[in-house]
């Protein structure tokens, strides 16, 4: 029931690593295998999304303890039956000639890969790696306006962080320990808090548009306001998290070698 979000998982890790580690790799190698990942990561994404909607909606409603059919079959039910087609087309495509070409670029690169500096120590490169990405992220912080679309790039930096920290956890776990497993947890919270910002505004805005085709359909529409409302409350409530993870971020950083 999982699969279609693991597998996004998975597929975001591998491009997080290759971003992240790309002066340390063959860049343009590496490059083309994010490329080729980023479009199977958008066609996972329009699954995931149906999921999503989903449930949140779901959540909301039960929240918000409204249970009318119309309501119900609008955010919820019209999602899961449109649900299996997509499905249907993904398992498609992850049989096409195109899946097989990705595979075979990602077995060529982890096959061929070099380093681009064998002499430096792992712990210099990790740490500047690190470095980097933590610097990424507030960079971020410091083009936010209040726009969703800016604290969604300030996510996928601190996503991008977070996999690179665990990553490195995995391979090296004795090298800083606790600054990487701090940047790695807090760029889980910032993650976690952003995405479902992210949702919960996405949500407001679908709700808000089926509350007025329900109203133009004559069916009875003041439901989807106080769930629309309910849905800006949540992505409030989660951005109060993001400065504590900041912090936590940065001072973890400003501690590496």
């Amino acid at each position: 029931p999982d699969g279609v979000h693991q597998h996004r998982v998975r597929v975001r890790r591998l491009r997080s690593v290759l971003g992240g580690f790309r002066e340390a790799l063959d860049a343009r190698a590496a490059e083309r295998v994010r490329v080729a990942y980023a479009e199977w990561g958008r066609e996972l994404g329009v699954v995931r999304d149906i999921e999503v909607r989903a449930d949140v909606a779901e959540q909301l409603l039960e929240r918000a303890e409204i249970g009318d059919p119309a309501v119900v079959q609008r955010l919820v039910e019209s999602q899961r039956e449109a649900y299996p087609v997509a499905h249907e087309r993904l398992v498609e495509l992850a049989r096409a000639p195109r899946a097989e070409e990705r595979a075979r670029l990602l077995r060529e690169f982890v096959g061929s890969a070099v380093v681009a500096e064998p002499d430096r120590s792992a712990a210099d490169v990790l740490a500047a790696v690190l470095t980097k990405q933590a610097r990424r992220v507030e960079k971020a912080e410091g083009r936010l306006d209040g726009s969703d679309e800016a604290h969604h790039e300030l996510r996928k930096a601190a996503r991008r962080t977070r996999y690179v920290a665990e990553a490195i956890a995995e391979v090296a776990p004795d090298l800083f320990p606790q600054q990487v497993e701090a940047i790695a947890d807090a760029g889980d919270d910032l993650h976690d808090a952003l995405g479902a910002h992210r949702d919960a505004m996405l949500l407001a805005r679908r709700v808000s548009h089926e509350g007025a085709l329900a109203g133009r359909a004559g069916e009875l529409s003041d439901a989807y306001e106080t769930i629309a409302d309910l849905a800006r409350e949540e992505a409030e409530e989660r951005l109060d998290e993001v400065p504590s993870a900041l912090r936590k971020l940065k001072e973890a950083a400003s501690r590496l070698p």
